[in-house]
């Protein structure tokens, strides 16, 4: 399997939860030191000029994803920046569902991975954490 999705529930419209994914980002993602490329200097993280970006306490920044699709309300996709070997993708997709939006995050490439760091992001457990951490702004 070179892929893996998980996804949640929020309690808004697509355009609200493609916002709050998107433009803030750096309210809802949760800081420490496995969620950072550099966590020394990380101070916070925005989609900004094309970019996913970790912005640095020293005013630099490491861009890990470079955003290949933007569809607000219902779609996003960057590729991967920090995996030297090979072209990974994430997707978020944004749906409209009775009470809310369901929103769904595949992540793909996952072959070009050494086994086990594809095998931990295949668990979904990294993933589950992320879009935890989104759906905690309604909870």
């Amino acid at each position: 399997m070179s892929s893996v999705q998980t996804g949640v529930t929020v309690p808004v419209d697509p355009g609200t939860a493609f916002r709050v994914f998107t433009d803030e980002i750096d309210r809802w993602y949760v800081r420490g030191p496995h969620s950072w490329v550099d966590p020394e200097r990380a101070v916070g993280i925005r989609f900004e000029d094309g970019f996913l970006r970790e912005v640095w306490s020293d005013g630099g920044h490491v861009d890990t994803g470079r955003i290949v699709v933007w569809e607000p309300p219902h779609r996003l996709v960057w590729a991967d920046l920090i995996n030297p070997t090979g072209r990974m993708e994430i997707e978020v997709a944004f749906t409209a569902v009775e009470g809310g939006t369901r929103v769904l995050l595949e992540h793909r490439g996952l072959d070009t991975l050494p086994p086990a760091v594809a095998g931990r992001i295949r668990s979904g457990y990294s993933w589950n954490i992320v879009l935890g951490w989104f759906a905690g702004q309604w909870s």
